[in-house]
């Protein structure tokens, strides 16, 4: 893992929160930042050499738990608030971080074997 995939994430994590954020607390300005600096990461990343994967691992599966632990947020907050909507939502997009990160498993698991047959 290279400096600039570090930055990445940490800008694409730092970024999805704060979309999250802004969408519970219906600060539309939160959210569209929060969404650029979301896609400003993911776009470092994928500009840096080995992008597919970090330190060994699919990038989609870092993805994926991030997407999972967006959800979680969403669903939690959409019970305290009674927000059946966002509760939804949240469930929706635990559910989609649990499926990228398993195709980004496959991914690993079928790289790993054909470095094994080198």
């Amino acid at each position: 893992m290279n400096d600039d995939q570090i930055e990445g994430i940490g800008q694409q994590v730092k970024g999805a929160v704060k979309r999250a954020f802004g969408k519970m607390i219906g600060d539309a300005k939160m959210a569209a930042d929060g969404a650029a600096e979301e896609t400003s990461g993911e776009a470092q990343i994928q500009a840096s050499p080995n992008s597919g994967q970090v330190m060994g691992i699919d990038a989609d599966r870092i993805e994926g738990v991030a997407h999972q632990f967006e959800g979680a947020v969403k669903q939690g907050v959409g019970s305290l608030m009674a927000d059946s909507a966002l509760r939804q939502s949240g469930i929706a997009e635990r559910k989609a971080g649990k499926v990228q990160n398993a195709l980004g498993g496959a991914r690993d698991t079928a790289r790993e074997a054909m470095e094994k047959g080198k």
